[in-house]
């Protein structure tokens, strides 16, 4: 059963990051990469060669050993040379990785990804947890407290190394290293319905502003979603007006907005990250959608 469970989120996880992103970070060839998505976070993690490795992979591998050794421990059939004791160890040392993570994951989710919707981070968190916790009952209170300091340097180290490697990516937003790349505008070919401008002439009259980058297709598709006319009325704040090169650093306003990528809201001090429907503008900005009534 675990294993299916954990199969099931690794793979689905894994077919979310191919889908429709609605948050885009500043292109790079950097190694290290953070996007958040509709269904998905994928956080820069260093492995031997410092590369970025998306979570589905690492949760997978994750899983894997702690399913294959709980199948092997739950049969009595632990290798001769590993041992019951140190099968046991491996496990609780994983089952608290993966806790440890999960619990970063889901604090990075509620902090820096506000908005953002990741039912199967809630899921890993969820099994990782009750792996643990799993893992502990069958360990037993005298064999706890014998390993309690090596559990708390163990999560203590996960959490530290993830947070170094968060923390070095969030300078992809201020560097980029690529080719130089004019600044273009794009045209908006659909028509704004009555809605749109309605709803766009409020964000405006409320300084609702969206923080945005000519390359990013998000930001497009948002105001494509508004049509024609009724982008003109909103208040976009382009990042890169002067196109990018390496070394190309966001336009103040951009920078002091302490954005994690685009397209960014800001509407009555709240911040919405990725393309946000007309009903989630609305709410965020006061505009009532049921008194609507198109002229």
């Amino acid at each position: 059963m675990v294993a299916a469970l954990a199969s099931f989120i690794c793979i689905s996880a894994s077919q979310s990051h191919s889908r429709n992103r609605h948050f885009s970070a500043p292109p790079t060839s950097t190694n290290h990469f953070k996007v958040s998505i509709q269904r998905m976070v994928v956080v820069p993690v260093k492995c031997l060669q410092g590369q970025g490795v998306p979570l589905p992979l690492i949760g997978m591998v994750a899983y894997g050993i702690v399913t294959s050794l709980g199948l092997l421990l739950a049969k009595k059939s632990v290798p001769s040379g590993l041992g019951e004791d140190s099968g046991r160890l491996i496990l609780l040392g994983t089952t608290t990785s993966m806790a440890a993570a999960s619990a970063y994951f889901l604090y990075l989710l509620s902090t820096k990804f506000t908005g953002v919707s990741c039912s199967y981070c809630y899921a890993s968190a969820a099994l990782s947890f009750t792996l643990l916790f799993t893992t502990l009952k069958d360990l037993g209170w005298q064999q706890i407290q014998n390993v309690v300091g090596l559990q708390l340097f163990t999560a203590g180290l996960v959490v530290a190394a993830l947070n170094t490697s968060y923390s070095t990516s969030e300078h992809v937003l201020t560097r980029l290293d690529f080719a130089y790349q004019p600044f273009y505008e794009s045209q908006i070919a659909t028509e704004s319905s009555p809605l749109a401008l309605s709803l766009a002439k409020h964000l405006h009259s409320v300084g609702a502003k969206m923080y945005g980058a000519f390359w990013c297709t998000h930001c497009q598709e948002q105001k494509q979603m508004f049509g024609e006319e009724a982008a003109k009325m909103l208040d976009y704040v382009e990042c890169f007006p002067d196109g990018i090169r390496k070394g190309t650093k966001m336009a103040k306003a951009c920078s002091d907005a302490g954005l994690e990528g685009f397209p960014t809201w800001v509407i009555n001090g709240k911040v919405l990250n990725g393309i946000q429907d007309f009903t989630e503008l609305a709410e965020a900005s006061g505009f009532l959608l049921e008194d609507f009534q198109p002229s």
